[in-house]
């Protein structure tokens, strides 16, 4: 199984990497499924409280009221009809698609467990939204439907013929019925937007938009598809004829052929299994080899700051008060979440930072967060505020210093290496040392100026595709610092020439690229001066 998932997360890096070729990588459409599936959600909200205005709840008035927008010469109901289906359907396939995508890539386990549960209640109730929405048409396509679904619903249990009985049959299809089904559709995605607020409960800054242009793009698509290719009503539904041949919306209806193709009770089976499947796929344990310690708060070195409250991509860190006799004043955070020293005359109570180990992906964002997690400190066994216990910064920083002073020939660089991208260990050498981290934002900016000190003339850093990183967050952090836009900064007076980052992926030649055009500028660069080496009394 291991392999097979392995064998379809490579393709989901050349998908991706081909869609990278096609827009910016930023604005991926595959990299914002859920995004894009919940802006669908949004805008069938939006053109269905404009058409509930105009919908009648009767069985004389429904298909009227259909027809009424479809027939509408000013084409504004073709296009808040169309609009709405389109995006209900796409809404559907969108969801499918972020669906097969986090399971692809393993995110059904560890501390994304929360999110893949409450993500499959998600698939019912849209999919009870659209199939609601489809019978309030009341057309032959609607009468279908309804009669199907009192054919499935009779092959269940406990009360479900009675269900069906009193609800489904061509007595009961009343202006009541109506009523109710309009009362069903308008609560279902009252109740998905519910849903969807606790399905991110757990990530920090979730992407619920996408960027500008995927909006606008999306937004067009379906207006444009609405009025070139109009959503229409079939003949009106008549409850004493069930049309034999019809076209279907295979989005929602695809339950009703599977039905007759198989059973009621083999769908109704495989309904179940499906879903049970998806519901103990959390239980599939995380390889020992890959099962990292939680990150761990060492109270004498943590000042309170905050900042790695702020980069947890999961929620893992709080601030609680001190539990020892320190007294470091907490930080406050601006607009944006970014960590700022209080000011004024304004005391703050001593705080500390606080791991759950359930929450905790250990990924190290939070040490590439902290102010004490700079190899500018003179002790040998330097222990920053937090550490990941797996990779302590004292370790990491002797480990640099080895590689670097076994180093030889012209242009030595040292490449930091995310291990959930490609694996550049092969790609040491002579003349590159590579230094494997958890993710890339695990990387404190000073470490590039201490190596940079230590005699290396170029610093590379490759980590996740752009805006795809397996931690969430990590390539923007990253980003962030090294652009002094985010504390702790990279200083302003490191020269960035010298330094290339190459969001690559599992891009093995990317990433050999990226170290070329490295050596290429401080080869071309015959006014770079080399940075002043590193004093042993320095520290910070």
């Amino acid at each position: 199984m291991a392999a097979v998932l392995s064998s379809l997360r490579a393709a989901d890096e050349v998908l991706s990497g081909a869609f990278d070729h096609a827009f910016a990588p930023a604005h991926n459409p595959w990299r914002h499924l859920g995004a894009l599936a919940f802006l669908c959600l949004m805008t069938c909200v939006a053109s269905g409280i404009v058409a509930y205005a105009l919908y009648d709840t009767s069985v004389a008035g429904a298909y009227a009221s259909g027809l009424r927008l479809q027939n509408d010469p000013l084409l504004l109901g073709r296009l808040l009809r169309g609009v709405h289906r389109y995006g209900a359907d796409a809404f559907m396939l969108l969801t499918l698609a972020h669906l097969l995508r986090e399971g692809v890539r393993g995110h059904f386990r560890g501390v994304r467990w929360y999110s893949w549960l409450t993500g499959i209640p998600l698939l019912f109730l849209l999919w009870l939204a659209g199939i609601t929405g489809l019978w309030l048409l009341w057309d032959e396509r609607a009468l279908f439907s309804v009669t199907a679904m009192a054919e499935w619903l009779q092959a269940l249990p406990l009360g479900a013929e009675l269900l069906a009985r009193n609800f489904l049959t061509p007595e009961a299809l009343g202006d009541r019925f109506f009523s109710l089904i309009m009362f069903v559709h308008i609560g279902l995605p009252l109740l998905l937007l519910a849903a969807t607020w606790i399905h991110v409960q757990r990530v920090s800054l979730p992407r619920m938009w996408p960027p500008r242009s995927l909006t606008i793009a999306t937004l067009g698509t379906l207006a444009l598809l609405a009025l070139m290719q109009p959503a229409t009503s079939l003949g009106p539904a008549d409850t004493g004829h069930v049309a034999a041949q019809l076209s279907l919306d295979w989005f929602y209806l695809l339950v009703h052929p599977l039905v007759n193709a198989l059973s009621a009770q083999a769908v109704w089976w495989l309904v179940a299994a499906l879903t049970l499947v998806l519901a103990v796929l959390p239980l599939w344990r995380v390889p020992r080899s890959l099962k990292r310690a939680s990150a761990r708060v060492d109270l004498a070195n943590c000042n309170g700051c905050g900042r790695c409250v702020v980069d947890c991509p999961f929620g893992a860190v709080v601030m609680v008060p001190r539990t020892d006799q320190s007294r470091h004043p907490s930080s406050l955070s601006d607009s944006e979440g970014t960590p700022v020293a209080p000011t004024g005359t304004v005391r703050h109570a001593a705080r500390q930072a606080l791991v759950n180990a359930d929450l905790c992906a250990a990924c190290g964002i939070c040490v590439g967060s902290c102010p004490s997690a700079t190899p500018f400190r003179r002790i040998e066994d330097m222990v920053s505020g937090i550490e990941m216990p797996d990779a302590p910064m004292a370790a990491l920083r002797r480990e640099l210093r080895q590689k670097i002073a076994s180093l030889s020939g012209p242009h030595p660089v040292v490449l930091f290496s995310c291990r959930q991208a490609a694996d550049c260990t092969q790609m040491a050498n002579a003349t590159t040392a590579v230094m494997a981290l958890e993710c890339a934002a695990m990387l404190p900016p000073s470490f590039i100026e201490y190596a940079l000190r230590l005699g290396a003339e170029g610093v590379a850093v490759a980590g996740c595709r752009e805006g795809d990183c397996e931690f969430r967050l990590g390539d923007r952090w990253l980003q962030q610092r090294l652009a002094g836009l985010r504390e702790p900064q990279l200083r302003a007076s490191v020269n960035r020439e010298q330094i290339e980052v190459q969001w690559a992926g599992s891009d093995m030649l990317g990433v050999q690229a990226a170290l070329a055009r490295l050596r290429l500028r401080l080869t071309s660069q015959a006014t770079w001066s080399p940075p002043a080496p590193l004093k042993e009394s320095e520290h910070d």
